[in-house]
């Protein structure tokens, strides 16, 4: 913990240097920095869990478009937020968005709450985001602890180690709260470290706090915060998909529904088996075994995952009744895993190309 009278002396300090940095050099046309609203924070803060800005814009700005306010979002169907969110990854992410908004319009009346503690029960919403929500859109005294803001805090108090950090980062992440203008200091520390205090090579010499950094006096900055350990080696595993098209309609694929538990849990994806000998049998029990051929190998990453995707396309010379799947177009507006969006690309271009 900092002591009363270095807290008292980063308080005046910290705050002010951070605020009169950003009014000239922070970030002030995000999209999200827009009309702000409780809502639109919320929906920028999840988008910006575990991703890029530059990856989470295009996102945002056709979510906004089609999902403009609580009222939208609670009256939408779960496919169509999946189908919004596909490509973005951590699919959970727009699966809590879809219940908390059912929550918002049938405890809240179509309003955030205002309570912490009430939109920290909300699904998907930790300290941080809350914390978030409350500042930028309420100007509330609530603080955040973003990967950003822990760089920041860790580098100017030069705090080393991992074990039992967390708690401490809270208190001086709350010690640290200006009395006034807490939506603007917010975004400020939050680009500081997107911007300045970055993970490698730290531009030391523009930083508006760079006059009490402790890291910065001791030479620390490339060693705090600590490089965090390797995790363990990712798992490997191998599926084979199944491309089906259509007997007379090429524009159908046939499709499952992945149950709600996994790393696609509700959306849509091809028939997948972990086994070789499960796909046979698919193809065996409907005389398809002849009629397929080598279409496409995907791997994909994860976080904790690689996977190898072999698809193997089956060329119907017959209509074909399938237990337990369902016949969907390649145009339909579904939540899709990444690498069957890669798989109908590859199709509505050569059925493209057929038609020319």
């Amino acid at each position: 913990m900092i002591g009363e009278e270095q807290n008292n002396y980063h308080l005046n300090t910290f705050s002010k240097n951070l605020i009169s940095w950003h009014k000239i050099h922070g970030r002030h046309n995000l999209p999200w920095q827009k009309k702000i609203n409780p809502y639109r924070v919320w929906i920028s803060e999840v988008m910006l869990q575990q991703t890029q800005v530059k990856t989470v814009l295009p996102y945002y700005k056709n979510f906004m478009k089609k999902y403009p306010d609580i009222k939208s979002l609670s009256h939408s169907e779960l496919d169509e937020i999946l189908e919004s969110w596909t490509g973005l990854g951590y699919y959970r992410r727009a699966r809590n968005l879809y219940q908390t908004s059912q929550i918002l319009r049938n405890k809240y009346e179509y309003e955030f709450p205002e309570l912490y503690e009430e939109i920290l029960e909300l699904p998907g919403i930790g300290k941080s985001t809350a914390g978030a929500i409350l500042s930028l859109a309420y100007n509330k005294k609530y603080p955040i602890l973003d990967g950003n803001v822990k760089r920041v805090i860790r580098r100017y108090f030069a705090i080393q180690g991992e074990e039992d950090v967390e708690k401490n980062l809270w208190d001086i992440s709350q010690s640290l709260l200006p009395n006034e203008d807490n939506n603007i200091y917010t975004q400020s520390i939050m680009d500081l470290g997107a911007m300045v205090c970055v993970k490698n090579s730290p531009i030391c010499k523009v930083c508006p706090i760079n006059k009490n950094c402790k890291s910065h006096k001791l030479n620390l900055t490339e060693v705090i915060p600590n490089k965090k350990i390797k995790s363990k080696k990712k798992k490997n595993i191998k599926l084979f998909l199944v491309l089906i098209q259509g007997y007379k309609n090429q524009n159908l694929v046939l499709m499952q529904k992945n149950k709600d538990k996994g790393i696609w849990a509700n959306l849509w994806g091809l028939p997948t088996f972990e086994k070789k000998d499960d796909y046979e049998k698919f193809l065996k029990k409907y005389n398809l075994s002849n009629k397929t051929t080598k279409y496409k190998n995907i791997k994909h990453s994860l976080t904790h995952l690689n996977i190898d995707m072999n698809i193997l396309k089956v060329d119907l010379e017959r209509a074909v009744n399938f237990d337990n799947y369902y016949w969907k177009n390649i145009y339909d507006s579904i939540g899709l895993s990444k690498p069957v969006v890669m798989i109908f690309n590859k199709l509505k271009k050569e059925i493209n190309q057929c038609v020319k």
